[in-house]
This record gives structure tokens, sequence and C-alpha cells, in this order.
């Protein structure tokens, strides 16, 4: 029967990202049709007496994908509630759940933001990520395990879910923030251009590292094996960076390159550190090829702010301050509150400094320092964007960089 529910859950969660897939598709194809019939008359319906019926799916395409998005979130609850049914105990202990999870409280998240402002341009961006976000979870083992000692608490739903939660509505400020900047880049300068591009390029990257990840972990089936003090090391990708305590060369050459180069410090995850060496150049050649493919060679942020011209820039800071808003308080009780009540409970003290704990704590910081600056300071508009963009920065090193990278009391599961 175990099985069975385990399976269930594959199956609805299957549902649910392909659900927000064609949702993100849906999307951008309305976006993209608004603005072409806002500059090319005849598409608007001033073609003649077939025009209008025959561009009218941009106009029904938001509302497909919004349909869509919450089919894929009932599906995406059910299968979590399965996987809680099959495994025993509330599914979040490892990376592969509590990524799943995470990708499910973004659009739980949306959901609750779209219904108060209906911005189909915010699916654009939400949409993708939850894809990005999900595919990333099936990099990770997906089987079940027990719990180890320090996960068999009903602390672990607590802390975890509304932690969860919290960065599921930083996830959607995310995306509000960058609409803003794409929107008013014509007003950026230079430099903020030249940022602008920078996080595109790091969005393009994240993409990057979860298609490597998984592709050539559950397709292409490459593998490099290290034996260290009785440990098996399994690489997916030419070792370039191996694993501390390995010797220069000891896998041979690749393209006359010593496999591995160097050796990863000890405090460091060489197999993923390695991951994302390749994660970094992968991104950097697919941010040029778009340039040159779609755009000429021009900025990706030129080309996307000719498809935002007509959103209000006003509205668009608003939703990202309202997100923050709702997702702060439970960030900051799931986060950091339950989190330190567990710890007590777990290891005996409220605070270790601990990789993960430490940058939670950044994570509280940087919202706490944006809500500071937008209420008593005033600030709105460009400096209140990046810093909802910076903030989602941090929750994806604490997700990615500090889970995958960094030895801590909070590593329980590898991966690639």
């Amino acid at each position: 029967m175990q099985s069975t529910w385990i399976s269930l859950s594959f199956w609805l969660l299957g549902i649910a990202f392909f659900s927000y897939l064609v949702a993100s598709i849906a999307y951008a194809a309305g976006v993209i049709g608004a603005r072409r019939a806002a500059v090319v008359p005849a598409l608007a319906g001033a073609g003649g007496p077939g025009a209008a019926a025959g561009t009218a799916w941009y106009r029904t395409a938001p509302e497909l994908a919004f349909r869509l998005l919450t089919l894929g979130t009932a599906a995406h609850a059910l299968g979590i509630l399965a996987r809680w049914q099959g495994a025993g105990h509330w599914p979040t202990s490892n990376m592969y759940e509590f990524v799943g999870f995470m990708a499910f409280t973004s659009m739980l998240a949306f959901q609750v933001l779209y219904r108060m402002y209906r911005l189909p341009a915010l699916g654009t961006v939400v949409a993708p990520l939850a894809v990005v976000i999900l595919a990333y979870a099936y990099v990770f083992p997906k089987e079940v395990k027990p719990l180890i000692p320090a996960l068999q608490s009903y602390w672990l739903w607590l802390h975890v879910s509304t932690a969860a939660l919290g960065e599921g509505f930083f996830a959607v400020a995310f995306g509000a923030a960058l609409l803003y900047l794409v929107r008013t880049r014509d007003r950026a300068g230079r430099w903020g251009a030249a940022a602008l591009e920078g996080v595109l390029w790091a969005i393009l990257t994240l993409f990057a590292f979860t298609v490597l990840a998984y592709g050539l972990r559950n397709v292409a089936g490459m593998q490099w094996v290290f034996s260290l003090d009785g440990k098996t090391v399994l690489y997916h990708l030419p070792p370039v960076i191996g694993p501390a305590g390995a010797a220069v060369g000891e896998k041979g050459t690749l393209l006359g390159l010593p496999l591995p180069l160097v050796a990863a410090p000890a405090a460091l995850k060489g197999k993923n550190l390695n991951t994302l060496l390749f994660s970094v150049l992968a991104g950097t050649l697919l941010y040029y090829a778009l340039r040159g493919l779609l755009l000429r060679g021009r900025p990706l942020g030129e080309g996307f702010a000719g498809l935002v011209r007509g959103l209000d820039e006003d509205i668009l800071d608003e939703v990202s301050y309202r997100a923050i808003a709702i997702g702060y308080p439970i960030f900051t009780l799931g986060g950091l509150v339950f989190a330190m009540i567990w710890a007590k409970e777990a290891w005996g003290r409220y605070w270790f400094w601990d990789p993960k704990e430490t940058w939670a704590f950044i994570t509280w910081l940087t919202y706490s320092g944006y809500l500071h600056l937008r209420i008593n300071k005033g600030w709105a508009g460009r400096p209140s964007a990046w810093a909802a963009v910076l903030g989602f920065g941090v929750v994806l090193f604490t997700l990615i960089g500090v889970n995958l990278l960094i030895v801590g009391l909070h590593s329980y599961v590898g991966g690639d």
C-alpha cells in the first residue's frame, strides 16, 4: 500500500509539473499577443471582420493559464498528501520533498496575489520559476527513507512548512520586482541595465543547473567514482573539481585537462561545486545564444522591456511589497522562531551558527531591512524592487548553495 501512495504522488506531481509548464507558455503567449496587438492595429481587430475573432486567443490565454495553474496546484497538493500517506511522515524531510514543497507554496502564494490583482504578466515570471524549482526537486533521490532521529518531531512540518510558505510569497515578490525592473529599464541608466542583465543571466544559469543536474544523473548515465576514506563519491559530470582528498589527474584527462584539476576544500562539497562550475558555463552560453538568436545581440532586458511596456509600474511595485508583507511574518515564525525551538529540543541549544541557520538569519535580515526602508524611509520603486530581487537571491542561495556546497548540521542529503 505504501508504494501505491508513493507512485500516486509521483503521478500527481507530474500532472502539476506539466500544468505549470503549459500555463507558463500560455501566459507568455498572452503577453506577446497583447503586445503585438497594441503595436499592429490589424491584430487588434482593425484588419477586417475576421481579425478580432482570429486574435481572441491572446485575450483568453491568461485565463486558461490561470485555470491550468489552479489544476496544477490542486494536483500538487494531493501529491504532497499522497506522499505523506505513503511515507508515514510529513514530506519535507529531504531536499526532494522540501524543494517540491517550495514550488507548491510559490504557486499557492501566486494564487492569492493573482486573485487580488489579476495581473497576467506576473504569471510569465512566477509560473516558469515554479517549473524550474519543481524540476530541480527531481535532481535529488526520490526514495522514501526512515526519518533520522533529529527529524522525528512534530516540529518538522511546523518549521519547514511555514518557512517554505513564507519563501513562496518571496518568490512572487521577486517576480513582480523583476517585471518592475524590466518595465523601467529605460530609466535605469548604464549600471542599472547591466545589473538587470546580471539577474537574467543568473536565472538562465539556474535553469542550466537544473537541466544539467537532472539530465546527467537520470538520462545520460555518465559517472566517475571516487573512493576516499571508505566513502564513495559519484560524479555525473567530468570531475574538474574533485572531492576533498582527491589526487590531481587520478581519473585521467579530458581534452588534455587532468581530472580532477583541483580538489575541493574539506568544508565544501566538491561534487556539487563541480556541477555549479558547469552550470555557470552552460548558463553563460545560453544567455549569449538567446541574445544572438532572438535579439540580434541586443541585451535581453531590452527585448523583454518591449513586451511589458503597457504594465502599470505602480501596481507591480505594490504587488511586490504586498507579497513580502504577507510572507515576512510567516517566514519569521517558521524560519526563526520554530527553528530555534526545534534546535533546542533536538540539539540542546537554540542557536549553533550552522550555515543553514546563519543564511536563514541573513534572509530574515534582508527582508527586515526591506520593510524598514520601505515603511520608515519611503523606499519605493527601483530601490524597493532591487531589495526584493536581492532578498530572493539570498533565499535561493540558502536553498541551493548552502544545502549543496557547505557541510553543516542541516546536511541530511547530498545532490549532484
